[in-house]
């Protein structure tokens, strides 16, 4: 358990965490507040038809609260809206304005099936959508029972081919809407969960659970007003919501919206941001990209000698990095000072390569059950291989399972949690959310330890855990990390498998295609297989992979990009 938390922390170590900010206690106490605080100050930037559109703190909320306002003249019965459609500020608006009236926002992944998505709206009892113009004629054509209304956003049209909402100009702050008093413990949004292992689960969550998450959040890094993001995750998933989004709103700064993957280099240089919430695939793309561009220019070696210059260099004090890499940080827009990378565990070989160049890298711990955040590695006071602090409105503590091998004397179990930011459940789902808790404890499905200093260390999953029949454990998540380093490893699954009765390690591999093109690989099975030998050396005997089998296509993945198990 946190045992220096709120004043209580060893004194042989510091306080990780930055000082408390405004006290809110819910989502709509959230937009009122920074709209008063940053009224004329821009809160959101994105591209359309080829104009920059700038919306300022004050707009936003003005937007808000003319459709929470539609909204509650609705009188739905279930009153859960349900939003589907691409990143847009349209889309933005109408999730706020759905907590803002007090209501049942419903976030669906736009990667699912129409078969998918339309099951969700009936598992979740949707009485409204919010949709993009796409998905119109599936969801009006579903024989959903409780859906009442069709409203397509981002276009202002209805499923009755008339407006919205009609402007007006007589919205203040103080309006009826704002009377409206939040319940900030009740239900206020359902979450899917991916379902990396299985069938998705509809996730509780209020807006306490929501906003303690933020107000934890910017704790842990050292940002203000003047930073800029650039919004290139999913809007649907609440590491993207309750992390970028609803935090830089906190802090007063700019969120400026990335309309497509493939123009996030594009973007990155047209809105300079300062900061970049990731996952790990982005992460390790822009690295990829970088060490492209200097073998192109055949400065890869005196990229190399560069990095330890600048590592060395930081070591003694002295920190020179911005200044040495200029030209490499030029690329993506010259201002960015800071990635934040969740989702999935990051190799701490990449956060050493971008502190080398000057780019600060925080890898943070979350799960949709818990807002999301639950840990992360403070800005000023990183622990390398660690997922950092647990975040202060909860509590963390390590289920002692003697299956598992002590690290450096810690205990290992499964990571539990308790706190302000835990669901309330999944919806309709009374069995799973009595097994998701043991008492008041959040069992996480992650296997961890945690150190002297309470910073928390994750080793894999309890559900992908390879139990051998020599009684062994082997998280497979340790030995995909070391396999994924090797260049010629583009996905990597690691499984248990059986063959004439013995049971082995094997090693399921998606190869860089490039890479091998590039150098000139002819047996690609036989030198992969000789790189996993490599690896082999440095692991304990039951832990090693005993076979390779390779794939034509990619894993299949979920909207966060994490590959689902086989």
């Amino acid at each position: 358990m946190n045992r220096w938390r709120e004043g209580n922390m060893k004194k042989s170590y510091k306080n990780p965490f930055y000082e408390y900010g405004e006290k809110l206690s819910s989502v709509k106490e959230l937009m009122i507040f920074s709209a008063k605080k940053h009224s004329e100050k821009t809160v959101f930037k994105y591209k359309l038809r080829n104009k920059i559109i700038s919306k300022t703190y004050n707009e936003l909320l003005r937007d808000v609260k003319e459709k929470a306002q539609f909204l509650v003249s609705l009188d739905l019965p279930k009153q859960h809206i349900a939003i589907i459609g691409k990143t847009s500020y349209d889309w933005i608006v109408s999730y706020l304005s759905v907590l803002y009236a007090g209501m049942v926002a419903v976030p669906i992944d736009i990667l699912l099936s129409t078969e998918e998505y339309l099951e969700l709206l009936e598992r979740a009892d949707v009485d409204l959508v919010f949709c993009d113009k796409k998905y119109l004629s599936d969801i009006e054509k579903s024989d959903s029972k409780g859906l009442k209304k069709i409203i397509c956003i981002n276009d202002s049209q209805s499923s009755e081919n008339e407006s919205t909402l009609s402007k007006k100009d007589d919205i203040s702050l103080d309006d009826a809407v704002d009377k409206n008093k939040i319940d900030s413990e009740a239900l206020a949004l359902i979450v899917f969960t991916s379902g990396t292992t299985g069938k998705s689960k509809g996730v509780m969550l209020s807006q306490k659970n929501i906003i303690v998450d933020v107000m934890s959040a910017k704790r842990i890094l050292g940002l203000d007003e003047r930073d800029t993001s650039l919004s290139i995750l999913p809007l649907y998933h609440t590491y993207e919501m309750t992390c970028d989004i609803l935090l830089m709103m906190y802090y007063g700064a700019s969120v400026c919206l990335n309309d497509s993957l493939k123009y996030m280099s594009q973007n990155l240089k047209l809105f300079k941001p300062s900061v970049l919430y990731a996952v790990p695939m982005v992460v390790e793309s822009i690295h990829r990209t970088i060490m492209e561009s200097a073998k192109k220019k055949n400065k890869e070696k005196m990229l190399k000698k560069m990095l330890k210059l600048s590592t060395a260099l930081q070591k003694v004090g002295i920190n020179l990095s911005r200044k040495i890499f200029k030209s490499v940080i030029d690329e993506f827009g010259g201002e960015l000072k800071l990635i934040v990378s969740g989702g999935a565990y990051l190799d701490q070989s990449y956060i050493d390569f971008f502190d080398a160049i000057g780019v600060n890298i925080v890898q943070g711990y979350g799960i949709t059950e818990c807002s999301p955040l639950l840990s992360a590695n403070p800005d000023r006071f990183k622990k390398k291989y660690s997922i950092g602090c647990v975040v202060s409105c909860c509590q963390v503590k390590i289920n002692e399972d003697e299956r598992y091998e002590k690290v450096n004397g810690h205990l290992v179990g499964e990571i539990l949690a308790k706190g302000d930011n835990v669901m309330l459940g999944y919806y309709k789902d009374t069995e799973n959310t009595n097994k998701a808790f043991e008492g008041e404890w959040f069992k996480t499905g992650d296997i961890g330890w945690m150190d002297e200093d309470d910073y928390l260390y994750i080793t894999g999953r309890v559900k992908n855990l390879i139990i051998l029949s020599n009684g062994k454990n082997v998280s497979p998540e340790e030995i995909e990390g070391k396999l994924s380093l090797l260049p010629v490893i583009k996905e990597v699954q690691v499984v248990s498998k059986k063959e004439n009765n013995t049971e082995q390690i094997q090693a399921i591999i998606f190869p860089d295609e490039l890479f091998i093109k590039e150098n000139n690989i002819d047996d690609v099975q036989k030198y992969i297989e000789d790189q996993v030998n490599d690896v082999n050396r440095s692991l304990p005997v039951y832990m090693q992979i005993g076979s390779v089998k390779l794939r034509d296509t990619e894993f299949p993945k979920t909207s966060t990009k994490k590959i689902k198990r086989l």
